[in-house]
């Protein structure tokens, strides 16, 4: 399984914090988001303190789990600021979970099996949802 995205996933929603974006199509493996016609998405899918996201793809993984989302994102700045939360739906109707609390910008990845593994709905949150 590649570890390169080659296409994207076209989704659309309202940008700024706790918000949410939606696919006709879905994230496929081996795709990165679009987000409103932009694959940068630190404008798009943020939180407090300054928290976004960057980008996210989805490609296959070896092991125990077959498929990863990289999501490549800074938590929020400053004493007290909480995290930002990112939730996930596949096509399957699964849900899953991203915390993401630290001010520095890196990759943080989500494992997890799916007999329709492509995202459908992403969700951001200052809170937990």
């Amino acid at each position: 399984m590649s570890s390169l995205a080659t296409s994207v996933g076209i989704f659309t929603g309202a940008c700024g914090n706790n918000s949410f974006a939606t696919s006709a199509q879905g994230l496929q493996n081996n795709s990165t988001v679009q987000l409103n016609g932009n694959t940068d998405l630190s404008g798009c899918i943020t939180a407090n303190g300054g928290a976004c996201v960057y980008g996210i793809t989805l490609t296959g993984s070896p092991g125990i789990y077959d498929y990863v989302l990289n999501v490549d994102a800074q938590g929020p700045s400053g004493f007290g600021s909480g995290s930002m939360y990112l939730y996930f739906t596949d096509e399957t109707g699964d849900r899953y979970s991203l915390s993401i609390y630290s001010s520095t910008r890196s990759t943080h990845t989500v494992r997890y099996n799916s007999k329709k593994p492509s995202i459908f709905k992403i969700e951001w949150s200052n809170t937990s949802l």
